[in-house]
């Protein structure tokens, strides 16, 4: 485990950092496939940490060969927690973290409670009421002693992406969030429409250095590099899924295409990458 005063200490003295923030879905996809996606290919080329918010951790962290997966990969590995280690990067504004997670947040449970929580003044607010929030702000599901709780992962990483690129300004290159959710693309978009508007005011570039990396992402990629083969591709990737994805012209001009993108239009594309790129 590691927190602000790690992340600190290895953010604050560089410049053009790359950053990885990792979501449960794409932990569980690599997991799964590492013997034809190594994480030396994945990770290590392309990121100089790895960032993982502390309700993605609590989502994997029962499974014995995901937690020994990420503590093999080869970069520092920095798990944050949401209650702690979130506010010092807001300058421990309990109000601007409110704000950021309401504006992260689409669900119902969640907007109700952040409505009970405004009706307060700040220095009524519970110690806890982080803790809370995760707690009733989500719908919740139990399977044993697992429980999982709907969005609570996309939620913390967007609201953590916020919060780094607020506090490191200088030090970011860019950010790219391992999520293969296609709700978090309009979500990251909902919540930089008020990221510089009071009371928020985290100060981001009107053009944040946000990006995705997919399981497509990764699988295209694969390919281009004849990582994997085209047979391989329909193992990997069995079912429809949305996607964003760019098709080039001859004449310089190009066109976004966003749709639900079976399995044989996907290895298409890949067969054809010089013409295509894969976004989301």
């Amino acid at each position: 485990m590691a927190g602000y005063r790690d992340i600190e200490g290895f953010i604050r003295p560089r410049r053009g950092l790359k950053i990885l923030v990792l979501d449960t879905n794409n932990i569980q996809f690599y997991y799964q496939n590492v013997h034809l996606l190594p994480p030396e290919y994945i990770f290590k080329p392309y990121y100089d940490m790895v960032i993982i918010p502390g309700w993605v951790h609590s989502e994997y962290a029962h499974h014995e060969g995901k937690s020994a997966y990420i503590s093999s990969l080869p970069l520092p590995i920095f798990i944050v927690e949401e209650s702690e280690d979130y506010l010092p990067m807001l300058g421990y504004s309990d109000k601007r973290l409110m704000e950021l997670f309401r504006v992260s947040s689409l669900l119902g449970e969640s907007q109700q409670f952040f409505n009970r929580l405004r009706r307060l003044e700040m220095e009524d607010f519970p110690d806890d009421w982080i803790d809370q929030f995760y707690e009733y702000g989500f719908p919740t599901k139990q399977s044993g002693n697992l429980v999982t709780k709907k969005n609570a992962g996309e939620v913390s990483i967007l609201a953590l992406t916020m919060c780094l690129l607020s506090h490191y300004r200088s030090q970011i290159s860019n950010i790219s969030i391992a999520s293969s959710d296609y709700g978090i693309v309009r979500l990251k978009q909902k919540v930089l429409k008020e990221a510089n508007a009071s009371p928020l005011e985290l100060g981001i570039s009107n053009a944040p250095p946000i990006s995705y990396l997919t399981t497509d992402v990764s699988l295209f990629n694969a390919f281009k590099t004849r990582l994997i083969q085209p047979h391989q591709v329909s193992s990997l990737r069995p079912n429809p899924k949305s996607s964003q994805y760019i098709e080039l012209f001859n004449d310089g001009t190009s066109a976004l295409h966003e749709h639900v993108l079976d399995t044989t239009t996907f290895l298409a594309i890949c067969q054809n990458h010089e013409k295509y790129k894969i976004l989301f």
